[in-house]
């Protein structure tokens, strides 16, 4: 591994957003979180397993909600790149009992030895990493021959979300208004099935499938989101849902 990785430029911004935006332990609403609900079934039908890594875990949310999915692994491991989010997570997993080992890194450079672990989770993470290449590179890195990758990200197909959203944001385009609550700069990218595809076989993975999932109104109800949450739950995937993801095998040698 480098001495240094891209990313490690973004840790003072993610400090600082850490404690404005992840101050405190959130415990999601599966009806108004879809991408929660979703995600943690995704986990539940990859456990039990006996070593876990959540690469970007973030507040912690998933590691909090493992033991409501089946046996909690008997290591379980937390990677994020800011100290002042990572303080949220340790809060999250204490309240859960869930006991966690957090560890501040960048997924570009995990400070974690070879093949550990069974199972990675990695979930709206890769979008914000300057080499994305390098990050899956590193969550292959650090799964065990026979493990498996679970990684969410945005799909750049969401197709339906643009189309219900266009007039708003147009009209906050022409305003000059687009994306002016925004008070943290940050990469965010997308990626294509295929792009994806493409990241994890360089990496040495073997992708035992995809789905995407989720459309979305900025701005909905509680109400509305719910409504679109049952509808989201009735589609089949055609592929131009929010959210892309991916599970990936690492081959046995």
């Amino acid at each position: 591994m480098t001495e240094v990785a891209p990313s490690d430029s973004l840790r003072e911004v993610y400090e600082l957003r850490g404690g404005e935006d992840y101050a405190s332990p959130v415990a999601p609403d599966p009806t108004l979180d879809r991408k929660f609900a979703v995600l943690t079934e995704e986990i539940r039908g990859l456990l039990p397993v006996e070593s876990l890594l959540d690469a970007g875990c973030g507040d912690g949310r998933y590691l909090a909600a493992l033991p409501s999915l089946g046996r909690v692994p008997r290591r379980v491991v937390g990677v994020d790149i800011a100290d002042s989010i990572l303080a949220t997570a340790r809060l999250a997993t204490t309240v859960a009992e869930v006991p966690a080992d957090l560890v501040r890194g960048n997924l570009e450079r995990i400070p974690l030895g070879d093949g550990e672990f069974d199972l990675v989770v990695s979930i709206q993470v890769l979008e914000h990493l300057l080499d994305p290449a390098a990050g899956v590179r590193e969550l292959a890195r650090v799964l065990r021959p026979g493990g498996l990758l679970l990684l969410s990200t945005d799909n750049r197909a969401s197709l339906i979300t643009k189309t219900l959203n266009a007039p708003r944001w147009l009209v906050a385009r022409i305003a000059g208004k687009r994306n002016f609550r925004e008070r943290f700069t940050f990469p965010h990218a997308s990626f294509s099935r295929k792009e994806l595809a493409r990241l994890m076989e360089d990496a040495g993975l073997v992708v035992e499938r995809t789905r995407t999932f989720r459309f979305s109104i900025v701005g909905a109800s509680p109400r509305v989101r719910r409504v679109l949450n049952r509808i989201d739950r009735r589609l089949p995937d055609v592929g131009i849902g929010d959210i892309l993801v991916v599970v990936a095998l690492r081959p046995r040698l």
